[in-house]
This record gives C-alpha cells, sequence and structure tokens, in this order.
C-alpha cells in the first residue's frame, strides 16, 4: 500500500544496515551510513533492526502522509514537523492521513533517518533492501529519491504497536553520539595493513587535525589537513581488499575514510582502520567539520567493536522516564 508520497528531496535514498555476502563480486556493501541510529530508528517503530529506513542527507526533505501511521526520525539534530508543529526526534511518532512533514536541515550532525511502523516495501536484491545509485540498482528504482515518488509499506497493526511503543526513547549515549561543528571529533582506529610502510606519517597522522572536505560523499570522506609526505613516494600499491572504516592515503598525501559505499579493493596504503561505531559517528559529521584519529589497543578495539555490533542487533529502548547511558 502506498505510504507517503515525497514532495521535496535533494540527497534521500532508501537503505538498510547493508548487502552481505557480494564483496568478492565487486559489490560494496552500501546500507545506512549511521548504521546505529537506523537501528533505533526501526525499533522506535517496531521493526526488525534490518528493514529498510529512508536516510537524509542535510535535511530539506517534504512529503505527504497517505495513510495513518507510526513514524520515527533518528540520527542528525533537527527540527521536524508535522503540520507546521514540531515533533521529537527519537520517538515514535503517530501521523494521521493527509498530514505534511517537514525535515528542515540539521542543526547538529549531518544524516536523518526516517523509519515507518511495518517497513518500506522495495525488492530484495542480493539480501538487502540498500540502494546502491552508482551501479542503478537496489532501493526505490536505484536511484535517489524525488518529488512524486510515492513509497509503499507493509501492513502492520498500528494499534497494537502505538500500545506497546509510545512511552519509548533511546538510551543517551546514543543520542549523545551525534556531533557538534564546534569540537574536534576523535575518531578511534587502529593499525591499518600497511602501517609499516607509513611509520614515518602515523605520528603526524595520529596528531593532526583534519577537515571533511565539500568532496566527501557516500564512497568516502576526504580529509583535508596535513599531507603525509612519505605516503606520497608510496604512489600506488597492489590491490588489497579494503573496507568501510578503511583509511586510504593516496599520492596527494592527505587521507580518505571509506564508508558505506567504499570500493571492494584498492590500490592506495591503508594507515590504520577507524573502529565502525566512530565511522556511523563521522558519517554524522558535514563538510566543514574537525575529526582527530586516535589510536586504541586490539583488545580494547574487539571489545568496544563486540558491544556495538550486538546493540545494533538488538537496539535497547528505553521509558521516557529511565535514565540508562552507556558509552563504547
Amino acid at each position: 500500500m502506498e505510504l507517503i508520497e515525497i514532495e521535496m528531496s535533494i540527497h534521500a535514498s532508501v537503505q538498510d544496515l547493508g548487502r552481505y555476502g557480494y564483496r568478492a563480486l565487486g559489490v560494496p556493501v552500501s546500507g545506512a551510513m549511521d548504521r546505529i541510529s537506523a537501528a533505533y530508528a526501526n525499533a522506535l517503530v517496531g521493526n526488525d533492526p534490518r528493514e529498510a529506513v529512508i536516510e537524509i542527507v542535510g535535511g530539506n526533505f517534504v512529503f505527504k502522509v497517505l495513510r495513518n501511521t507510526i513514524l520515527a526520525f533518528t540520527g542528525a539534530e533537527t527540527r521536524i514537523l508535522v503540520d507546521g508543529t514540531p515533533v521529537e526526534m527519537w520517538r515514535p511518532v503517530w501521523v494521521r492521513e493527509g498530514s505534511r512533514i517537514v525535515v528542515e536541515p540539521p542543526r547538529r550532525g549531518f544524516v536523518v533517518y526516517l523509519a515507518i511502523a511495518g517497513g518500506i516495501d522495495v525488492e530484495k536484491i542480493m539480501g538487502s533492501y540498500s540502494t546502491y545509485y552508482r551501479a542503478g540498482f537496489g532501493g526505490y528504482e536505484g536511484r535517489l529519491l524525488k518529488p512524486g515518488d510515492r513509497i509503499r509499506g507493509k501492513p502492520v497493526d498500528l494499534e497494537e504497536r502505538w500500545r506497546t511503543l509510545a512511552s519509548k526513547t533511546v538510551p543517551e549515549h546514543i543520542k549523545m553520539r551525534i556531533p557538534s561543528s564546534d569540537r574536534v571529533v576523535e575518531l578511534r582506529a587502529t593499525r591499518g595493513i600497511h602501517a609499516d610502510l607509513l611509520e614515518q606519517d602515523l605520528p603526524k597522522l595520529l596528531s593532526s587535525i583534519y577537515v571533511v572536505s565539500e568532496k566527501s560523499d557516500r564512497m568516502g570522506y576526504r580529509l583535508e589537513g596535513p599531507e603525509l609526505e612519505h605516503a606520497k613516494s608510496l604512489g600506488r600499491l597492489i590491490s588489497v581488499a579494503t573496507d568501510r572504516g578503511y583509511v586510504q592515503v593516496p599520492p596527494d598525501g592527505k587521507p580518505i575514510v571509506l564508508m558505506a559505499d567504499a570500493q571492494t579493493t584498492g590500490g592506495y596504503a591503508v594507515a590504520i582502520h577507524v573502529l565502525p561505531p566512530d565511522v556511523d559517528t563521522l558519517a554524522q559529521c558535514a563538510p566543514g567539520y574537525r575529526v582527530k584519529f586516535v589510536e586504541v589497543g586490539m583488545d580494547e578495539a574487539i571489545e568496544i567493536v563486540r558491544r556495538y555490533l550486538a546493540e545494533l542487533e538488538n537496539p535497547r529502548l528505553v521509558e521516557i522516564e529511565e535514565v540508562w547511558s552507556e558509552y563504547y
């Protein structure tokens, strides 16, 4: 059944938690840039965390609701208006048929997630609902959403879900991860597969502050800042497998952090690996945000990633009155 109609959309797409098992064929994982925000958006409307959501980059997203439904908005801090009235993020929202919803540009962070009770009804391709628009498949016709698109939803008992979810929200540590532009965002990382070739550059990489470039996209976030001089002499190396969070250093000496649509192999040196929860945080850094890498030991990294993956698979909602905080 058709559930919403898009009126304005600049850079929004249908995503889930990713397309796994096809990287050997050159197919990127794709999926949500900020995976934990996407998983919690689904949890707030009673969906499995792997259901499809709409990823809205930079706001400026307007749509009309065609049937009564329950929505949830997570991710970047922004103003959500339902028929001109602000509603809270990180909460389920009951929306009536005919309502017009506006997602304004974020005040803090960069990417907003919209989940719909029951899930978005699009075709699963290679086990995923995610859009990989560079190749034109997945999601909604393999492309970004545009005005006039009508999104279908899956059937669901709204009354029953509302009784269960109306008083729910997310733990404070999930909200607090969204970065602001007035601070330097720390990204925890372990040494990469070419760290030995970049031994002379690592101290600079790990002590410098970089700025997210305007040239960043879902494939990789380019960073502006001190150039890694030794990396320039390496040029291209024998291609190796690459993944989300790998920090490549091309011949210009400026780091690139691979993101959700990362290529499956690459010939640039891989200096460090950003931990998965901090790749989510980086996804929320708009161009101009400042970042800094912080090296952590392997044992600490394993524990951080273990806890993150457990929460990604099983997001834990809390009652509105409950105060619950935990950090990765």
